[in-house]
């Protein structure tokens, strides 16, 4: 064989190919370099700006660009988040751009819905539909009938999805988010009175513990995770920081603690306030800041004595003494701070766990201190222009929980998220769905929920267009910023807020004038004008002209001379003692039913989150870290559980639950609470590209769906459910 000819058949091998068709729609060559996207030096290679959507860090990459194609990426070594780290779902990001099933130009449904037969048109036919349709429904007074439907919107993106609401004059903006932080928000609003994750002094810590441990998989931000807690440890000679996770089961971030706490599903709060009990009977809490806080009495009085040590020990199924132990640690071992994780956050009580963890480090004093809790700080960007008086108020609901206000919805845009997939059956978003007479979908990669739009718009994955996000829980003010790093799109795409402004621009009126920019280039440059008029920061420029192209380059702005902040933005200007929210904590393991005896846990795979990323061959292929499997789903039982219901490893098993039920391979593990039987989410696709359709099972089909009484959020539950071999 001939060096060339191998060469040729080991890319296509190792990459499955995926690839392929790299260069100009409708050119196929089995090394599409020949025909380039634009001009380059062979073996030369480049180091370009990228950002990372896969999860919810917003972590800022470095692409390695050769003869014309990415074909590696890490962390950008400058970025506050990554600091030259990134994730396994970083590195597979070069096949979304590559691949095969990307959707490469405009499709129009034909025949039924959800029976996949499409015709391809052009953009400008496209567009024209979709200002048709929502012109029509101005031309009725029925512009309120408008919804939009996306997972949670990053950087000015969620802006430009407002502003076109606002002038088109619908308040409907309904997200999906299958492990939100809408709860922990809410929770961290009622105490602190900023509604936002919490930005923690990993490095400077000697105590952290962390309730629903999932940080190190897929939680506010692993990479930033994992090098903060590496710190702890070792990172100061003399000095080696203790974590603890309190989780049901032994995740990767709880198999990487120093102690693990396997607290019974929906008992976290109740833990919490245990901690928080021993703290205040025994004298050890932050007695000033307590002093100055707002409530302590009501919060001592009312709340505390409900829950004693040993009587929430035996509800939650650990042991008293282990909390006593750990509560007069974290108090003898400051700095430190306690942490919620999205599957806590997430849960049927979010809210009220995340009030119960900030109450926690309020006694602990570890608000503003060295090695404690502090609050993000926005950059300055300067603010677009105002919007008309006229302008309807946007109110972002989540979409479950907003289902009963969606009867009379007449045209839904979607903007990722994928309800139809990420919520059970009868959640309702089949039915809402079905009622809308016009739906158009926008996304790389057919999913479920886009298989039944009428109108399919391509997006341009993140390596082909503009944008910027502001990480959450960053103590340095961070915005990450990137741009395309080719000429133009491999395939006839556009970014979602592109889209908006040439449907604004065909409609005219109110909506043309809010989003008064022809591209989004143009209004994410005008935004960041405002870094360079405060002087700060790690980007500067004499001309105003070339800031934003020194931004892009540099991968984004940050200011790490700025002193974190921790000012608590409540009326009063003081922490705040919460009492309400702890109302319905619950103190006892539910019973359970006659048939279902397991509670079922369902935790984002490290590997594809919610499902997102699951389209992505190289994540198939990646062994999870803590079960082994590929390619696949199992359930994981405890050994005395499955021993008791004669099911052995390996074994086929059903799982039944109120919802509905499925089959999935039995995976026997110590590190699963006996009465809890646990899945990743993310497999069990219907429709979502070659390498994630028929794979695994859909562990979200059997969850069910919970109002959270304080946050209003929707959360998706695991409840009771039997397990038998089949």
């Amino acid at each position: 064989m001939k060096r060339r000819d191998f060469l040729k058949r080991t890319v296509v091998a190792g990459t499955a190919g995926t690839l392929l068709d790299a260069c100009a729609p409708g050119v196929e060559q089995l090394i599409p370099a020949l025909v380039p996207e634009d001009e380059f030096i062979p073996g030369a290679e480049e180091f370009l700006a990228a950002t990372c959507f896969e999860c919810d860090a917003g972590c800022g990459l470095l692409a390695r660009k050769i003869d014309g194609r990415i074909v590696k990426v890490e962390g950008n070594p400058a970025h506050p988040v990554s600091q030259g780290g990134s994730c396994v779902r970083a590195q597979a990001l070069p096949q979304s751009l590559y691949h095969p099933d990307r959707v490469r130009a405009p499709l129009v449904r034909d025949g039924e819905r959800g029976a996949g037969v499409w015709h391809e048109v052009s953009w400008e036919e496209a567009l024209d539909r979709l200002a048709s349709e929502l012109s029509s429904l101005q031309g009725q007074g029925r512009a309120d009938a408008l919804a939009v439907v996306s997972g949670p919107l990053r950087g000015h993106q969620r802006d430009i999805v407002h502003r076109f609401l606002a002038g088109f004059g619908s308040p409907r903006h309904f997200v999906h988010d299958p492990f939100g932080d809408v709860a922990l928000r809410r929770g961290h609003a009622l105490t602190t009175g900023v509604a936002a994750p919490f930005a923690y002094d990993f490095e400077r810590a000697r105590y952290v513990v962390a309730f629903g441990a999932t940080q190190a998989e897929s939680g506010q931000s692993p990479v930033r995770f994992a090098r903060g807690l590496a710190h702890m440890r070792r990172g100061r000679p003399g000095i080696r920081g203790k974590f603890v996770a309190v989780h049901p089961r032994l995740s990767m971030t709880a198999a990487n603690a120093d102690e693990w706490l396997p607290v019974r599903p929906g008992l976290e709060a109740a833990v919490a306030l245990a901690l928080a009990n021993v703290l205040v009977r025994d004298g050890l809490h932050d007695a000033a800041g307590v002093e100055a806080a707002e409530g302590f009495a009501a919060f001592r009085d009312e709340v505390l004595p409900a829950f004693r040590p040993e009587a929430v020990a035996e509800a939650a199924g650990v042991e008293a003494a282990a909390l006593e132990r750990i509560a007069h640690e974290m108090a003898e071992h400051r700095p430190g701070f306690v942490l919620v994780g999205d599957t806590v956050a997430s849960s049927r009580h979010g809210a009220a766990v995340a009030v119960a963890v900030s109450h926690l480090n309020a006694l602990l004093g570890s608000f503003g201190a060295e090695g404690g809790v502090f609050f993000g700080q926005p950059p300055p960007f300067t603010p677009w222009p105002a919007l008309a008086e006229t302008a309807t108020m946007v109110e972002e609901r989540p979409l479950l929980a907003g289902l009963t206000e969606t009867l009379d919805v007449q045209a839904a845009v979607v903007l990722g998220g994928n309800p139809l997939y990420s919520t059970p059956a009868g959640a309702g978003v089949a039915g809402f769905l079905a009622r809308v007479p016009f739906v158009a979908a926008m996304g790389t990669v057919i999913d479920e929920t886009m298989a039944v739009a009428d109108l399919i718009l391509p997006e341009s994955t993140s390596f082909e267009r503009h944008d910027d996000d502001v990480p959450d829980g960053v103590i340095v003010p961070t915005a990450t910023l990137s741009g395309p790093v080719f000429s133009r799109p491999l395939f006839d795409t556009r970014s979602m807020p592109d889209v908006l402004l040439a449907v604004a621009s065909r409609l005219g009126g109110a909506v043309a004038g809010a989003l008064p920019w022809e591209t989004y280039e143009a209004a994410l440059e005008s935004a960041w004008i405002g870094l360079r008029e405060s002087g700060r920061g790690s980007v500067s420029s004499p001309l105003a002209s070339q800031y934003f192209a020194r931004a892009v380059a540099a991968g984004g702005w940050w200011d790490a001379e700025a002193a974190p902040a921790a000012v608590f933005a409540t009326e009063s200007g003081a922490y705040r003692f919460e009492t309400a929210a702890l109302a319905g904590v619950p103190r006892e393991a539910p019973p359970p039913s006659d048939e279902r005896t397991l509670t079922l846990h369902v935790y984002p795979s490290p590997a594809f989150g919610d499902g997102r990323s699951a389209r992505l061959p190289f994540l198939q292929e990646v062994r999870d870290p803590m079960t082994g499997v590929r390619w696949g789903s199992v359930v994981e039982i405890n050994p005395d559980t499955a021993s008791a219901a004669g099911i052995a490893d390996g074994d086929r098993v059903e799982v039944t639950a109120d919802g509905g039920a499925l089959t999935a391979t039995a995976h026997l593990r110590p590190g699963v609470r006996p009465d809890v039987v646990a899945m990743a989410a993310g497999q069990g696709h219907t429709v979502f590209g070659r390498y994630a359709s028929g794979v695994g099972s859909n562990a979200s089909s059997l969850l069910s769906v919970s109002i959270d009484v304080e946050s209003r959020d929707a959360a998706l539950i695991g409840g009771p459910v039997a397990i038998r071999r089949v």
